[in-house]
């Protein structure tokens, strides 16, 4: 993974871990392990932002079980089964970010609000908001233990 890449870069590398984490969720996880490099190799020319891309989508494929159940628990009348599969995997990216990186979180709220906007419904960049503005609120024990629940 490249040590120093540009905000766009990171911008465009997000959006392609998105893409791949809703490839995974509809054929397999198995999609993430085989076909990832693929996918990547096809979404971008940069070779930043495929590497990124490609490190974001199986770091948070591989915490989306952690990341619904804390999705699950903070959200009960809205469980991650019946989110929308893009606005699921937008969280899901967005709760791993928010778990394993040092982005601030606002930035990381702003990504996920636009991706909403460019790639799902309407009433998603409310709804996205929403949920990770009561995440934030937890932040802390999200980063202080980012397994637990």
């Amino acid at each position: 993974m490249a040590e120093t890449i540009s905000i766009p870069q990171r911008q465009a590398a997000r959006r392609v871990a998105l893409q791949a984490l809703y490839q995974s969720d509809v054929q397999g996880r198995g999609f993430l392990d085989v076909s990832v490099q693929e996918f990547a190799a096809e979404s971008s020319e940069d070779p930043n932002v495929r590497d990124i891309a490609v490190y974001m989508a199986r770091e948070a494929g591989g915490y989306a079980p952690t990341a619904d159940a804390w999705l699950d628990r903070l959200t009960p009348q809205w469980p991650v089964s019946r989110m929308a599969t893009v606005d699921r995997n937008i969280l899901r990216l967005s709760v791993w970010e928010l778990a394993h990186r040092d982005t601030p979180p606002r930035v990381v709220v702003d990504e996920a609000i636009e991706m909403a906007k460019e790639f799902s419904t309407a009433d998603s960049p409310a709804f996205i908001n929403g949920i990770l503005d009561v995440v934030l609120k937890e932040a802390r024990q999200l980063r202080a233990d980012p397994a637990g629940i």
